[in-house]
């Protein structure tokens, strides 16, 4: 009866673990007390000193696995047992390691070059004497602030009535690479300060074109670079194409719907959107996030080992003493 009890426990326990990964993030001390581990039907890995942040959360408490044994009954799974924030720690980084960082070096250049050459001005000086452009692009005002929602939330819809395993990991795919996108869009934003292309209120956009108030939330979160709408889109579609990576068509039209996007927040409100290279930068670099999310969770269902962009190692191992287990962080 207690043994039922406590596998019972880590059922439950297991919907949890990424709220541990993620505490892990800011406190590294008492986390679960020892005698609630005693028997737990799993592997702790160990310590590595050349752990880096990132992998903090590489399987703390194995919590999936393709051929492991269900933890509830002992009967085996032939399904793997996707988790919304599954390698959450691991992702963000592996979007900035490999060949993914100079996407994000590429996006910081291309910028350079678009606002030193005057492109930027002259893209927003053209749609802005050419308002019939604007109209085509309306739809992306919506599309670029909604599709993380209407993609994850559908995709995750059909999954659990049709009990397809395959599509609740592409929508949890697209809806971590969101998250991801949207803390990273949120957090450039806030530093860069750009001013968006404001003609109503400027005669001199050219200037204006090269203004960046680095700081803190000199420019808010909202207007500046990169772009958020490109960068949702984006996501979506990389996460997608990369989850589902022999689907010709999907990458027909998600990348389409890119580029549209791109030339959406470019032309809509006469060029008073957004700068061309707020889009160019934000396609780049949301595009490691959602590829990386993308690959990881296509892993999980194929019973892979999931893709790195560098040579992860574990480095999660408990200390157990007598009243908890304690964890140190290295990088």
């Amino acid at each position: 009866m207690a043994s039922k009890l406590q596998n019972q426990i880590f059922k439950n326990l297991d919907n949890y673990v990424p709220l541990l990964c993620l505490l892990l993030f800011i406190n590294s001390g008492l986390i679960i007390p020892q005698s609630r581990l005693n028997g737990y039907p799993g592997k702790i890995y160990k310590w590595n000193q050349s752990a880096t942040l990132g992998q903090i959360n590489k399987n703390v408490l194995p919590y999936y696995t393709k051929s492991s044994t269900a933890v509830n009954s002992g009967s085996a799974s032939s399904e793997p047992k996707f988790n919304l924030f599954g390698n959450f720690g691991n992702n963000i980084l592996n979007s900035f390691k490999g060949n993914n960082i100079y996407l994000h070096l590429g996006a910081v250049a291309a910028t350079y070059l678009l606002v030193t050459q005057n492109v930027d001005y002259n893209v927003e000086h053209f749609f802005n004497t050419h308002e019939e452009y604007g109209q085509w692009a309306r739809p992306v005002v919506i599309s670029g602030a909604l599709l993380p929602f209407i993609v994850g939330g559908s995709l995750f819809s059909y999954a659990k009535l049709k009990n397809d395993n395959e599509v609740l990991g592409a929508s949890f795919a697209v809806i971590q690479a969101s998250v991801i996108e949207l803390l990273y869009n949120s957090t450039l934003k806030a530093i860069t300060g750009r001013a968006h292309p404001d003609w109503r209120h400027n005669s001199d956009m050219k200037s204006l074109s090269k203004d960046f108030r680095f700081g803190f939330m000199r420019g808010g979160v909202f207007w500046g670079w990169p772009s958020g709408h490109t960068s949702a889109t984006m996501a979506v579609v990389s996460a997608l194409t990369n989850y589902y990576p022999h689907s010709t068509w999907l990458k027909i039209a998600g990348y389409s719907l890119v580029a549209y996007t791109i030339f959406g927040v470019s032309s809509f409100n006469r060029g008073g959107m957004h700068w061309f290279s707020d889009a160019v930068a934000a396609a780049l670099m949301s595009y490691a996030v959602g590829s990386t999310v993308g690959k990881y969770y296509r892993s999980l269902y194929s019973g892979s080992d999931p893709p790195s962009a560098g040579n992860s190692k574990e480095v999660i191992s408990p200390d157990f003493n007598p009243i908890g287990i304690s964890f140190t962080l290295m990088f």
